[in-house]
């Protein structure tokens, strides 16, 4: 636990607008700027490039579309916190309603809103990075320096048995009971007493997010830190230019003056806008190859609620201390599910719950009995997935269907999962087809087969993400990706991505670690490049 960092109260924040107007003799709402890179976006990918290239000596603006929050401004009102700290107010919808994705949009991205949990992908995901795609030297040990560092700065440990919390010990009660093997997570906190805040902001500055760590590391050394500025587009030279413009606050009104439009000149661009955002950013500034926006990855995730007869409180300790992986690995494939838990507090709960009405409000009076165990597959065991992003007729657009395979193994973790809750002593169960309108009850003798016959049509599951990364892939040939493996867009010089989005294949873990750590890594190589890049300044 801490205070805020005293370089935080440097970020440039809608408040602070005026006093610039006046200092900086700004004409017409325009602010132009100068450096030497320019990041766009402050999560995972992008608070960690900032502050790797101001260390280095770089000049460095970085931009966020959303606003600066920390626990003065967080609060427990879902309605508040979903506009406030996620894109699309937590319900980023893909076209024909087949999927709903969770991001972060605010200062330090999903990394402030984000569950804690923390991983990095087996051997099988990074040696199919290398021998499909020219990875090479991303395998758990060979990053091994750079995942230590991120585990450092971040206070990555393992959570303390005291603070498993109901919600979780499904998993080990239940995973122990079948002879599966569930596993305690790591977490990213320094000091976290189990408030299950975590999905909306932490109120104790124990969870330590980007904007903890990365982003006053940036700052510190040199960087100018702006929020409340959405990258309009980019345009490409020899110096590249930024546009971006005023994003207000849902609920707070904008000062009277503000700057309204940020011009920012640069060599060099970096993308960090997150893999629904970074590739629509590209597309509308005519940059990138067919690649950008393609094979989407979000990890489809679906949820039984387990019904019990004791209270569960979902909400209420660290959200995730559990995982059972044994289902990781479908037949030597690489590819498959894992098992997890969600915090749902009631407004997601109940959106995600394929009842209406009567039957709707009925099943969410048993809340406090919930615990919502969830279902993530590794997506892309058909070769590639069938999902990206377009931007198209000025509005950013999501596409996404389950391929055959990835639905399959989706439906068997949504089978392995009741037998773990059923063994952790469920009553009734929740799941995720809207034809199945009851809770149906369970016991020790209750059979689960018929879920592999259901249909994973749209509209016949529900299927939602908190993970979306690989819309920009690299690959060591423009046949393969969008980015080279410095994660240098092909056919632009000194353009940039550097967030989930690189990643060419599922990562099959959650995404926070693999991000700071592969970033961190391309960051300090770019930095060492300074004099070649920007030509000898």
């Amino acid at each position: 636990m801490g205070g805020i960092p005293e370089a935080n109260y440097k970020i440039i924040t809608p408040d602070k607008h005026e006093s610039l107007i006046k200092e900086n003799n700004i004409k017409d709402g325009t602010w132009t700027l100068k450096s030497e890179a320019v990041i766009i976006g402050s999560g995972a990918g992008g608070a960690v490039v900032a502050a790797t290239l101001a260390k280095a000596g770089w000049k460095v603006i970085l931009i966020e579309e959303g606003g600066y929050f920390n626990p003065a401004k967080f609060t427990g009102d879902e309605f508040i916190s979903q506009a406030r700290l996620y894109r699309d107010a937590g319900f980023i919808i893909a076209e024909e309603q087949t999927l709903s994705i969770l991001q972060g949009r605010t200062v330090g991205g999903s990394t402030t809103v984000n569950w804690q949990t923390s991983l990095y992908p087996p051997e099988y995901v990074t040696g199919e990075w290398d021998s499909r795609f020219g990875w090479k030297g991303y395998g758990r040990q060979e990053m091994d320096a750079f995942i230590s560092e991120v585990h450092e700065r971040i206070g990555v440990h393992e959570v303390p048995p005291n603070l498993i919390n109901a919600n979780n010990n499904t998993l080990m009660k239940g995973g122990k009971a079948l002879g599966l093997h569930p596993e305690v997570l790591k977490n990213n906190n320094r000091g976290c007493i189990g408030l299950g805040r975590c999905g909306l902001g932490c109120p104790i500055n124990a969870k330590q997010s980007a904007f903890l760590t990365w982003i006053p590391d940036a700052i510190e050394a040199g960087a100018t830190v702006i929020s409340n500025m959405r990258a309009q587009y980019i345009k490409d030279g020899d110096i590249k230019t930024v546009v971006a413009e005023f994003t207000p606050d849902p609920y707070e009104k904008a000062p009277n003056n503000i700057i309204e439009k940020l011009v920012i000149e640069a060599p060099v661009v970096i993308v960090s806008a997150g893999a629904i955002e970074a590739p629509a950013l590209l597309q509308r500034s005519g940059l990138g190859n067919d690649w950008v926006g393609r094979n989407l990855k979000v990890h489809p995730t679906s949820v039984n609620f387990a019904i019990f007869d004791e209270t569960i409180n979902m909400f209420s300790g660290p959200p995730q201390s559990a995982v059972i992986k044994d289902g990781h690995n479908q037949d030597n494939t690489g590819y498959g599910y894992w098992l997890e838990v969600a915090p749902f507090r009631p407004t997601l709960a109940s959106s995600l719950i394929p009842f209406y009405g009567q039957k709707q409000f009925d099943t969410m009076k048993k809340y406090p009995n919930m615990s919502a165990g969830i279902v993530l597959v590794r997506d892309g065991a058909d070769g590639e997935a069938n999902a990206s992003v377009k931007w198209s007729l000025g509005r950013r657009k999501v596409y996404f269907e389950i391929t055959p395979t990835d639905g399959k193994n989706l439906l068997k973790g949504l089978k392995s999962l009741a037998e773990v809750q059923v063994a952790a002593g469920a009553k009734a169960i929740v799941f995720p087809f809207p034809d199945v309108q009851d809770p149906i009850p369970v016991d020790k003798n209750s059979k689960f087969d018929w879920i592999l016959d259901k249909s994973i049509e749209p509209g016949k599951i529900v299927i939602g993400s908190a993970h979306p990364h690989g819309s920009v892939q690299a690959a060591k040939s423009p046949d393969l990706g969008a980015v080279d493996l410095d994660f240098q867009l092909y056919g632009h010089k000194n353009i940039f991505v550097m967030d989930a989005s690189v990643y060419p294949t599922g990562l099959s873990v959650n995404p926070q670690i693999t991000t700071m750590s592969v970033n961190l890594r391309a960051a300090r190589a770019l930095a060492q490049r300074k004099a070649e890049v920007l030509g000898n300044k």
